[in-house]
């Protein structure tokens, strides 16, 4: 039975679409991280990729679970500072509470997903919500691969630092800057909100813009760029840098963090 079991899981897979292409990151059963690059324009490229996760698996059975993330201004979230530890079913009910009453949309018509974290004192709660239909909307341009979990962009990306830093730099005080082409993005995670930026501009616009914006300390400077977009950086900010393709990277560690919990609403 050990044997059968071990020899069947669910491989969480994170995808990121991009012009012309996808980009996929998993974990193997070291826990090393592999990536993989489809180009539509390529015949059968879903089952390219497929084949190419059957002989890294070295006929292993499991079943996939793609997880794609979808940019925050077209989610609806807020941060709740809780006196007491709640468990996942008392999480979903705060969930359902607040989105009831201060949504002017259905429940049924909603996705919902929440982050929980445990602080010294009290109990953080960050629900974050979508219309179905927006999300199923975009989640066509993924097709033909069929996405399991839409996680929000901000998360996947902070992942994907804490991540490549070892998990070492505390969220709170210390700003995260992400530069993907023309796209750039900035987030810092306060007790009470989550404060998050977005611009079409470069990060020493956006930086300015968000210190602008935006009250209270920063402690650290954290900066990823894709290498076509690498600019030079103020001597106080650190750069990230991998190999993998970031985003792809932050959705395939979707719900690796203790905290995390998955609902289905």
């Amino acid at each position: 039975m050990q044997f059968s079991l071990k020899n069947h899981r669910t491989l969480q897979i994170g995808v990121h679409r991009k012009q012309g292409y996808f980009d996929f990151v998993w974990f193997d059963e070291l826990e090393q991280p592999q990536c993989y690059q489809a180009f539509v324009n390529e015949r059968d490229f879903k089952n390219r990729f497929l084949r190419h996760l059957k002989t890294q698996s070295q006929g292993k059975t499991f079943s996939l679970q793609f997880v794609a993330s979808i940019s925050a201004h077209l989610t609806w979230s807020k941060v709740l500072m809780l006196p007491q530890i709640l468990n996942a079913q008392e999480c979903h009910q705060q969930c359902k509470f607040v989105i009831e009453k201060e949504l002017p949309i259905p429940l049924e018509e909603l996705w919902f997903d929440y982050i929980s974290t445990p602080l010294k004192q009290g109990f953080r709660l960050e629900i974050t919500a979508i219309r179905e239909a927006s999300a199923q909307t975009y989640l066509q341009d993924f097709q033909p691969f069929k996405i399991n979990v839409l996680d929000v962009l901000p998360h996947s990306i902070l992942r994907a630092f804490q991540y490549l830093l070892n998990e070492q730099v505390r969220s709170e005080n210390t700003l995260f800057l992400f530069q993907e082409d023309d796209y750039c993005l900035a987030i810092c995670e306060r007790s009470q909100q989550s404060q998050i930026l977005q611009s079409h501009e470069n990060l020493t616009a956006l930086y300015e813009q968000f210190t602008e914006r935006f009250e209270g300390q920063l402690e650290q400077v954290f900066v990823y760029q894709i290498p076509s977009s690498h600019t030079p950086l103020p001597e106080n900010w650190q750069r990230v840098e991998t190999d993998l393709p970031f985003i792809a990277l932050g959705n395939a560690l979707w719900q690796k963090d203790l905290h995390q919990q998955k609902v289905s609403s």
